[in-house]
């Protein structure tokens, strides 16, 4: 029998988010054949940890072993952004990545979310097709960091006009 738990993380899983999110961004490097750098897979523990005691980070775990993270910041009072959202790939196309993100969302509803907003690679089809079935949309795309970076939001309210901007310089 499976025990899954979706849970806020503690400061103690730290070292297996870092994991985690090595795991799923080194799959997203490789599928993508990028030359850029990835962020994510140059993180340290140290910034990991910050993440965990001064935002929202939330862990899965499947028979007590973390095996997908995300996290979520406010950046203003209506608007939340997603960063570093991964599942490990042995787990990938199962539904835990899809229960993080609800859970989220979830959080941020209830802490005055009007607009959740993230960043990925436009060019990955398969993520951006997954985001488009949980309802964000590309509101614009950049190249300042070397690729086509697209923003997507997900409006919690319908036209809510929500100021954008904080998303802009992340």
């Amino acid at each position: 029998m499976m025990f899954l738990a979706i849970r806020r993380a503690k400061p103690d899983d730290a070292q297996a988010v870092l994991k985690v999110t090595k795991e799923s961004f080194s799959l997203y490097q490789d599928e993508l054949h990028v030359s850029y750098e990835v962020k994510a897979l140059k993180e340290t523990a140290e910034a990991t940890l910050r993440d965990i005691e001064e935002h929202a980070v939330f862990v899965v775990e499947r028979n007590g072993e973390i095996c997908g993270s995300i996290r979520i910041r406010k950046l203003s009072d209506d608007l939340w952004y997603i960063y570093r959202f991964g599942v490990s790939p042995k787990i990938s196309n199962s539904g835990l990545g899809s229960a993080l993100l609800d859970a989220a969302v979830a959080y941020a509803k209830e802490n005055g979310a009007r607009a959740i907003s993230l960043h990925t690679n436009s060019k990955y089809y398969r993520l951006a097709r997954y985001y488009y079935g949980k309802q964000f949309y590309v509101h614009s795309t950049s190249f300042d960091r070397g690729y086509v970076r697209a923003l997507f939001v997900l409006e919690l309210e319908p036209d809510a006009g929500v100021d954008l901007s904080p998303a802009f310089i992340l």
